[in-house]
């Protein structure tokens, strides 16, 4: 008897605890909901940490613990070229959610890809329905296929036809080329008032000034000295896509093998065609190589204007400078300032006209922690905590949509 009541005594103690900690842990689960409920900007700062841990190299990533699962859905889509594919990520819970239609634009990644669906599951868990459009042409042959704009406002009108999406509250995104892409179509007649906001990640801003950067190998800075340009070492995957293009105005078949062999397979390394073989070249022909062989930005400017008409139509399409004034939607624009692929002074550019214009509804975010899109490379701690407070204020602005 003298041994049990201490212990009587310790498991009442014990127990009395236990029940208030029961209690304080309730109220306070209680007041957090009451909190969400009454501010839904705290869940959208919630969903919108949780969101760039996950796409961002964290050692922690907590956005699984507090979601469901994602399913991937493959699809196709009409379009004018026959059926578009796609993959669309969203949780399969009954509720219409937010819609996203997502464009990658001339990259090499496919659906398959880590980061991809990283992305596409991380943006399912904020509460989105993201659909991806794939592009044979774009993706996987390294070229700028105009038809793709359309495609895009194809697979947007496809997008608010699911019955898991709000189509009050469709968004477009587009990364690298497909930014571009992405602000084109969104100006389109036909979706232009049903796109809620545009997000362009690492895009250009004009095709024919972007074009005259490669083939002088120089970048308009648009920094706070103005449109001052400076030397650019072009990447290999940018200069591939330009010879691409250029290459495919020529319209004798000779005389294009004849240009591939020195300009794609030559800078591999495994043709050499000498100066001579060129030099009976067409008048075209002879532009497009004067092009790929380099010159100063004058001297491209002018070449360009030499070209066929429709080619030169061609990137006016393909060109959101022409079409802002069309776009309707918010804009948030985005560029890493180190890219290598498509110099920041292009998104530059992009914000400057639109300021100049009186566009109120923007966001403007610079950052120094992706390789041209993707997260990654070498970065201090103290650099990767800037980007992602960066990326954070940028992507809270999508995130509040899915409220």
């Amino acid at each position: 008897m003298v041994i049990k009541r201490p212990i009587n005594a310790l498991g009442r103690f014990i127990g009395r605890w236990a029940y208030r900690l029961y209690l304080g842990l309730g109220a306070l689960l209680v007041a957090v909901v009451v909190l969400f409920t009454l501010f839904p900007q705290l869940t959208t700062g919630f969903h919108t940490a949780l969101f760039v841990l996950q796409v961002l190299p964290s050692p922690v990533k907590p956005q699984p613990w507090f979601t469901s699962a994602p399913v991937r859905e493959e699809i196709t889509y009409d379009r004018p070229d026959g059926e578009g594919s796609a993959d669309i990520y969203y949780i399969p819970d009954g509720r219409r959610r937010a819609g996203l239609l997502v464009f990658l634009g001339a990259n090499a990644a496919g659906r398959d890809d880590p980061d991809v669906v990283n992305f596409g599951n991380a943006l399912s868990r904020a509460g989105f329905a993201a659909m991806f459009s794939w592009s044979p042409t774009m993706g996987q042959r390294n070229n700028v296929d105009p038809a793709e704009i359309e495609n895009q406002v194809w697979a947007f009108r496809h997008l608010l036809t699911r019955d898991y999406v709000d189509p009050e509250r469709v968004g477009m995104a587009g990364f690298s080329v497909g930014g571009s892409f992405i602000m084109v179509a969104a100006a389109n007649p036909r979706i232009r008032d049903d796109v809620a906001f545009v997000n362009s990640f690492g895009a250009y801003y004009d095709a024919r000034e972007f074009f005259i950067q490669i083939a002088s190998n120089t970048k308009f800075s648009n920094g706070p000295g103005g449109g001052r340009t400076e030397p650019w070492a072009v990447d290999a995957l940018t200069r591939r896509i330009f010879v691409n293009e250029i290459i495919q105005v020529v319209d004798d078949p000779a005389e294009r093998e004849l240009l591939t062999r020195r300009f794609v397979e030559g800078a591999a390394g495994n043709a050499e065609v000498s100066d001579e073989a060129l030099a009976g070249l067409s008048e075209g022909a002879d532009i497009s190589r004067r092009l790929l062989e380099g010159t100063t930005p004058e001297n491209a400017a002018a070449l360009f204007d030499r070209m066929p008409a429709d080619f030169r139509r061609g990137l006016e399409d393909i060109s959101p400078s022409v079409h802002l004034p069309n776009l309707r939607a918010r804009l948030l624009i985005m560029h890493d300032v180190g890219d290598r692929l498509i110099p920041v002074g292009e998104s530059r550019r992009l914000v400057a006209a639109l300021r100049e214009s009186g566009r109120a509804d923007l966001r403007y975010t610079e950052t120094a922690i992706f390789d041209h899109v993707r997260p990654g490379g070498d970065r201090n701690l103290w650099e990767l905590v800037k980007g992602a407070g960066k990326l954070y204020r940028h992507t809270y602005g999508i995130m509040a949509i899915r409220n």
